[in-house]
């Protein structure tokens, strides 16, 4: 909050916390009222106009002008993402059934093409319970309408609660026609990456209060070569935006060391609680205003690491476990301990094997910025690019997954990971071509 000077008072200062002006817990809390409304209202045929209701807040909750239309002759929520000339509409129309399940004949599809062109809409999609087989699919792709089930825009709300998804994330969702199930794992896949770079924003500050009490400061590189940062394979350039944060004026965590022989060398002025602090300051002041107070902050954990973890000498290069296949998706499973999945569509998946093969075709030892200078403008499946930085975790499925089947193996380097292969390139070629890795099915409990 500020004082009357202007400045940013500190809970401490003020007495006033995130949590008491309602902060993550009240983001929460309007979620999940959102997600009993749209469960309720998507199977209660005779009010129609509470489902679109909740269709409504929940788009408005991820970020889009809703608006509410409704009526004949015009669609029921109209969506603007308003990101600059970038910005784009997309207009929602909402199916209701008591049975679970919308069929062909229950959605009007020349009247989907209308309320497109009569609001300028960029995007049309149709959310219901679920959808039946039949031609709809068929339908769907002939008339360009994407097809989301309620259950995964409630997993999209969830995501988001925990770490927003950007409007032009949201964007991609809507490209393309027919359901969009393989899509939706992708972003929630590219949100969950997201959400790990707080942890390393976490470890990153840890070692640097480690590092500072052995040396008395710390510099980029004395931080790249601990051992946590390298088992979570945070970049030097991560590294570098990390200390470009903690140096902005409004957190001033970090400082040069004054008159220092030798360039590159810091001290951190701050303790962790006190940075967690600054963050929840920020969150709650620019939202102080709004009718509805939603934190989408994350605050770091007060308590400070004193002592090293030890860890296991590395047996893989892969962070990952197991992986199986599940729909239309590739998931690998990292960090036995914690475990958590990332999602890989399959197309993405053959992608990458391909290039795989590609580069061990031109050189003995490969690793994953290999695979990605391969990828630098080239689809991943037709007409979808690939994003960069944003997708080079599933590099590291691939490359991982093909460690766990013994076709490839660490060579013991460290930045960058890289791999040999374990068995003639013919074989690895045959195991891709196979298709036998589609079989390999699985659920496996994170619980």
């Amino acid at each position: 909050m500020l004082d009357g000077r202007g400045f940013l008072v500190l809970a401490h200062q003020s007495g006033e916390t995130w949590k008491e002006k309602g902060g993550a817990e009240g983001n929460s809390s309007r979620v999940n009222t959102i997600v009993e409304r749209l469960r309720d209202a998507q199977i209660r045929s005779n009010s129609p106009s509470d489902f679109e209701k909740a269709l409504k807040d929940a788009f408005d909750f991820l970020g889009f002008e809703a608006e509410l239309v409704g009526g004949p002759g015009d669609t029921d929520v109209l969506l603007t993402g308003n990101i600059g000339q970038e910005s784009f509409k997309v207009t929602v129309d909402a199916k209701t059934s008591s049975s679970g399940k919308i069929s062909e004949n229950q959605i009007n599809w020349p009247s989907l093409r209308d309320h497109r062109q009569m609001n300028q809409a960029d995007f049309v999609v149709v959310v219901g319970p679920d959808f039946s087989g039949g031609n709809l699919e068929k339908r769907a792709d002939e008339y360009s309408v994407c097809l989301l089930k309620t259950e995964e825009l409630i997993d999209l709300l969830e995501a988001h609660s925990r770490f927003p998804f950007t409007l032009t994330e949201l964007k991609d969702l809507f490209k393309g026609n027919g359901r969009r199930t393989s899509q939706l794992e992708d972003l929630l896949t590219q949100n969950a990456s997201r959400r790990g770079f707080l942890e390393q924003l976490k470890v990153v500050i840890e070692e640097m209060q480690s590092v500072q009490d052995k040396l008395g400061y710390f510099s980029r590189d004395s931080l790249a070569v601990r051992e946590r940062i390298e088992e979570l394979d945070i970049s030097p350039e991560s590294i570098s935006h990390i200390i470009e944060l903690l140096k902005l004026p409004f957190i001033n965590g970090i400082q040069e060391v004054p008159n220092a022989e030798e360039a590159d060398k810091y001290i951190l002025t701050i303790k962790m609680k006190d940075i967690a602090n600054i963050f929840q300051q920020i969150a709650a002041f620019l939202v102080e205003d709004k009718a509805e107070k939603g934190g989408t902050a994350c605050s770091a954990s007060g308590a400070e690491s004193e002592n090293e973890i030890p860890v296991e000498e590395k047996k893989l290069g892969t962070k990952y476990f197991d992986w199986f296949v599940r729909g239309n998706s590739v998931v690998a499973l990292a960090r036995k301990d914690n475990p958590y999945e990332h999602f890989c569509p399959i197309e993405h998946f053959r992608t990458i094997l391909e290039k795989v093969v590609e580069a061990f075709k031109k050189q003995n030892v490969i690793s994953a910025l290999v695979i990605f200078s391969l990828l630098e403008g080239q689809d991943l499946s037709p007409e979808r690019p690939f994003k960069g930085k944003a997708e080079d975790y599933k590099i590291r499925v691939a490359l991982g997954i093909l460690e766990i089947e013994g076709l490839i193996k660490w060579t013991g380097s460290k930045r960058p990971i890289e791999y040999m292969l374990s068995v003639p390139l013919e074989e690895l070629e045959d195991w891709i071509n196979s298709g036998e890795w589609m079989k390999k099915k699985g659920e496996v409990s994170l619980s």
